[in-house]
């Protein structure tokens, strides 16, 4: 049995779009679906990735509109397109079951895709996201998006830019992070560099910016269906995942848990990935 320890950049269509993944470990392992948050990308989980491919097939997805996906044709980034893109890929690759790993968007994702397929998720693990958010979480990233610049002369203009939002992330690890969350133009006519500028659908940024979007989904409905073991990770210092949201998740859920990982706030993969990829190890083993 062949196991990758690096990532193979391969792509699949679903739904009428061209979605990019990484997948690492080995084809007839058992497979983990991994989705990134609204800012992300499957890059994002490298660190994860690396620690889980020695047993497990992992497939680190590029969500509609981010990444080297493609973006909505009909702008539709609502909660039940995302899922239905996760039933696609999965029916595509022929996998009927999966574990299945979602932070922040992409945890609400997975809550909503487990809701509409419960016999296909084995596990489910949800990264610092409940059915709501923080209020000052939510400031703090409508912030981000609202100010965030439009392009950038260089890609260390935009590590200049990103370096003042991280706390505990190493270096490298934002160095990756913005690495894939931006791409370079081409060269202009008088061979001046092109702008470094953002890897997603600017109409998810200005649909934010304006308040607008997919309509909201209640979720706390929705969790009361969800028996498949799960396991929710908070963030100590998360501003996203309060104590209380998180204690009702494992109140209204039938079979879940919750462990908080220090040192780390909502990012909490990036913050401390080797308590984050322990975790993730023994709930998953």
């Amino acid at each position: 049995m062949t196991i990758q320890t690096q990532p193979i950049d391969k792509t699949i269509q679903a739904n009428g779009i061209n979605f990019h993944y990484l997948e690492w470990g080995a084809p007839d392992a058992p497979p983990v679906i991994l989705l990134h948050g609204f800012r992300g990308h499957a890059h994002s989980w490298d660190d994860v990735s690396a620690g889980l491919c020695n047993r497990r097939r992992v497939l680190a997805l590029d969500q509609r509109g981010r990444g080297d996906s493609d973006w909505a044709p009909d702008g539709d980034y609502s909660m039940g397109a995302y899922a239905e893109d996760v039933k696609g890929i999965a029916d595509a690759l022929g996998i009927g079951q999966f574990e299945l790993v979602g932070h922040s968007m992409g945890g609400r994702n997975s809550m909503e895709f487990t809701s509409r397929y419960p016999s296909m998720v084995e596990k489910l693990v949800l990264v610092d996201v409940g059915p709501v958010s923080d209020p000052r979480g939510l400031a703090r990233i409508n912030r981000e998006v609202e100010t965030a610049p439009e392009e950038f002369d260089s890609f260390e203009a935009v590590m200049e830019y990103a370096r003042p939002q991280k706390k505990y992330a190493a270096e490298e690890t934002l160095r990756r992070r913005m690495r894939y969350a931006t791409k370079q133009l081409p060269a202009g006519p008088d061979g001046a560099p092109g702008k470094t500028v953002w890897r997603y659908d600017v109409a998810i940024r200005d649909n934010r910016r304006r308040g607008g979007g997919a309509p909201d989904v209640d979720l706390w409905p929705k969790l009361a269906s969800i028996s498949c073991p799960t396991l929710i990770v908070r963030g100590e210092e998360s501003d996203i995942l309060s104590t209380d949201v998180a204690a009702r998740m494992v109140s209204d859920m039938p079979n879940a848990r919750c462990i908080e990982v220090p040192k780390s706030g909502h990012m909490v993969f990036e913050d401390n990935p080797d308590a984050f990829n322990a975790i993730l190890a023994e709930f998953l083993t």
